[in-house]
């Protein structure tokens, strides 16, 4: 499985997380550039969108918030685990 992006072709490693919205499928993918990418696809238009891109590299970097959390945790994206169903 692979997308392309800007001319650049990047092969998904890993399925992180996926869902679904109204007339929408959204996956967040680690590619093998290590960086991760939700994408977006649409149903009705049978169209794929880039929506999100995260250098998890520079994670660390972000600062804390006010309260002292990190605003990552807080999202709640450290705590998504991924669907092995889907990989392959």
């Amino acid at each position: 499985m692979a997308f392309t992006l800007r001319d650049s072709r990047y092969k998904v490693e890993e399925v992180i997380d996926r869902w679904y919205g109204e007339g929408s499928s959204f996956f967040k993918v680690k590619a093998d550039d290590g960086n991760i990418y939700l994408l977006k696809y649409d149903k009705r238009t049978n169209g794929w969108e880039w929506v999100f891109y995260q250098d998890p590299k520079k994670m660390n970097a972000l600062p804390y918030s006010s309260s002292g959390m990190n605003p990552l945790r807080k999202a709640g994206w450290e705590e998504m685990e991924p669907d092995n169903q889907y990989l392959s």
